[in-house]
Protein backbone atom coordinates (compact mmCIF):
# COMPACT_ATOMS: atom_id res chain seq x y z
CA UNK A 1 0.00 0.00 0.00
CA UNK A 2 1.52 3.64 -0.95
CA UNK A 3 1.21 6.39 1.82
CA UNK A 4 -1.07 8.21 -0.74
CA UNK A 5 -3.56 5.56 -0.55
CA UNK A 6 -2.72 4.82 3.42
CA UNK A 7 -3.40 8.94 3.82
CA UNK A 8 -6.63 8.63 1.58
CA UNK A 9 -7.83 5.42 4.05
CA UNK A 10 -7.11 7.03 6.90
CA UNK A 11 -9.14 10.61 6.18
CA UNK A 12 -11.81 8.50 4.63
CA UNK A 13 -12.36 6.29 8.55
CA UNK A 14 -11.55 9.62 10.00
CA UNK A 15 -14.72 11.24 8.00
CA UNK A 16 -16.96 8.17 9.09
CA UNK A 17 -16.09 8.17 12.35
CA UNK A 18 -16.79 11.95 12.75
CA UNK A 19 -19.99 11.23 10.71
CA UNK A 20 -21.31 8.65 12.83
CA UNK A 21 -20.28 10.34 16.34
CA UNK A 22 -22.05 13.38 15.56
CA UNK A 23 -25.62 11.43 15.07
CA UNK A 24 -25.52 9.59 17.90
CA UNK A 25 -28.50 11.69 19.44
CA UNK A 26 -30.40 11.19 15.82
CA UNK A 27 -32.90 8.21 17.60
CA UNK A 28 -32.90 10.14 20.83
CA UNK A 29 -35.59 12.63 21.33
CA UNK A 30 -34.63 16.04 22.94
CA UNK A 31 -35.46 15.61 26.53
CA UNK A 32 -36.65 19.20 26.55
CA UNK A 33 -39.21 18.71 24.51
CA UNK A 34 -41.52 17.21 27.15
CA UNK A 35 -43.15 19.15 30.19
CA UNK A 36 -42.09 18.21 33.41
CA UNK A 37 -42.87 19.84 37.04
CA UNK A 38 -38.75 20.40 37.87
CA UNK A 39 -39.56 20.88 41.36
CA UNK A 40 -41.03 19.11 44.18
CA UNK A 41 -44.58 20.12 43.62
CA UNK A 42 -47.18 19.21 40.96
CA UNK A 43 -48.99 21.84 38.23
CA UNK A 44 -52.83 21.73 37.71
CA UNK A 45 -54.10 23.55 34.94
CA UNK A 46 -58.20 24.55 34.96
CA UNK A 47 -60.02 26.99 32.83
CA UNK A 48 -58.50 30.31 33.91
CA UNK A 49 -56.01 29.73 35.89
CA UNK A 50 -52.54 27.95 36.19
CA UNK A 51 -51.44 26.54 39.37
CA UNK A 52 -47.80 25.49 39.30
CA UNK A 53 -45.26 23.82 42.15
CA UNK A 54 -48.23 23.35 44.50
CA UNK A 55 -47.12 21.03 48.23
CA UNK A 56 -47.65 21.57 51.83
CA UNK A 57 -45.06 22.77 53.82
CA UNK A 58 -45.40 21.58 58.08
CA UNK A 59 -42.86 22.02 60.76
CA UNK A 60 -44.16 18.82 62.43
CA UNK A 61 -46.80 16.12 62.22
CA UNK A 62 -50.51 17.62 63.20
CA UNK A 63 -49.38 20.79 63.01
CA UNK A 64 -49.86 23.82 60.83
CA UNK A 65 -49.33 23.36 57.45
CA UNK A 66 -48.44 26.06 54.64
CA UNK A 67 -49.49 25.62 51.00
CA UNK A 68 -46.71 26.71 48.74
CA UNK A 69 -46.64 27.13 44.54
CA UNK A 70 -47.59 29.96 42.02
CA UNK A 71 -51.23 31.15 40.56
CA UNK A 72 -50.79 31.78 37.15
CA UNK A 73 -54.03 34.14 35.75
CA UNK A 74 -53.62 35.66 32.77
CA UNK A 75 -57.11 36.65 32.38
CA UNK A 76 -58.70 39.98 32.49
CA UNK A 77 -60.56 39.71 35.87
CA UNK A 78 -59.48 38.34 39.03
CA UNK A 79 -60.33 34.75 40.55
CA UNK A 80 -61.22 33.55 43.72
CA UNK A 81 -59.35 30.24 44.52
CA UNK A 82 -60.84 28.02 47.41
CA UNK A 83 -58.51 25.35 48.59
CA UNK A 84 -59.56 22.20 50.46
CA UNK A 85 -57.27 19.52 52.22
CA UNK A 86 -58.29 16.24 53.38
CA UNK A 87 -58.63 16.01 57.02
CA UNK A 88 -57.86 19.75 57.62
CA UNK A 89 -60.88 21.60 59.67
CA UNK A 90 -61.56 24.01 57.07
CA UNK A 91 -61.22 25.70 53.82
CA UNK A 92 -58.58 28.97 52.94
CA UNK A 93 -60.15 31.58 49.62
CA UNK A 94 -57.33 33.37 48.08
CA UNK A 95 -58.15 36.07 44.99
CA UNK A 96 -55.74 35.80 42.20
CA UNK A 97 -55.09 39.54 40.23
CA UNK A 98 -55.72 39.59 36.77
CA UNK A 99 -52.53 39.14 34.79
CA UNK A 100 -50.46 37.88 37.81
CA UNK A 101 -48.34 35.07 38.84
CA UNK A 102 -48.06 35.65 42.35
CA UNK A 103 -46.25 33.09 44.82
CA UNK A 104 -49.30 31.65 47.19
CA UNK A 105 -46.46 31.94 49.96
CA UNK A 106 -45.99 35.69 50.12
CA UNK A 107 -45.54 37.12 53.66
CA UNK A 108 -49.30 38.73 55.02
CA UNK A 109 -51.23 36.43 52.78
CA UNK A 110 -50.40 32.50 53.62
CA UNK A 111 -52.72 30.09 52.76
CA UNK A 112 -52.78 28.06 56.36
CA UNK A 113 -54.50 24.96 57.19
CA UNK A 114 -54.70 24.02 61.33
CA UNK A 115 -53.94 20.56 61.93
CA UNK A 116 -52.87 18.63 58.83
CA UNK A 117 -53.00 14.64 59.03
CA UNK A 118 -49.91 14.13 57.41
CA UNK A 119 -46.21 14.93 58.03
CA UNK A 120 -43.06 15.34 56.16
CA UNK A 121 -42.87 12.60 53.22
CA UNK A 122 -46.47 11.66 52.77
CA UNK A 123 -48.78 12.94 50.07
CA UNK A 124 -52.21 14.57 50.32
CA UNK A 125 -55.43 15.37 48.56
CA UNK A 126 -55.71 18.81 47.68
CA UNK A 127 -59.49 20.23 46.28
CA UNK A 128 -58.59 23.72 44.23
CA UNK A 129 -62.15 25.18 43.52
CA UNK A 130 -63.08 28.38 41.70
CA UNK A 131 -65.98 29.89 39.95
CA UNK A 132 -65.41 29.12 36.44
CA UNK A 133 -63.43 25.49 36.58
CA UNK A 134 -65.44 24.03 39.75
CA UNK A 135 -64.11 21.79 41.97
CA UNK A 136 -60.47 19.83 41.06
CA UNK A 137 -58.58 17.93 43.22
CA UNK A 138 -54.62 16.83 42.89
CA UNK A 139 -52.43 15.02 44.93
CA UNK A 140 -49.89 17.03 46.60
CA UNK A 141 -46.21 16.43 48.71
CA UNK A 142 -46.23 17.69 52.37
CA UNK A 143 -42.57 18.26 52.39
CA UNK A 144 -40.85 19.75 55.53
CA UNK A 145 -40.39 23.16 56.83
CA UNK A 146 -37.22 23.10 58.20
CA UNK A 147 -34.95 22.13 54.40
CA UNK A 148 -37.99 23.89 52.33
CA UNK A 149 -38.48 27.33 52.28
CA UNK A 150 -37.90 28.96 55.91
CA UNK A 151 -39.44 31.89 55.27
CA UNK A 152 -42.71 30.27 55.74
CA UNK A 153 -43.38 29.57 59.06
CA UNK A 154 -40.56 32.83 60.20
Amino acid sequence: MTIRAALALRATALLAASLLASGCATFSPTQTDYDYPASDGVALSIPGLELRNLALVVENSDGPAVLIGQAVNRGSSAVNVTFGVEGATSTETAAVPAFSGNSLSDTGALIEFEGLPASAGDTITLTVSTPQAGQNVVTVPVLAGVHHNGTVFG
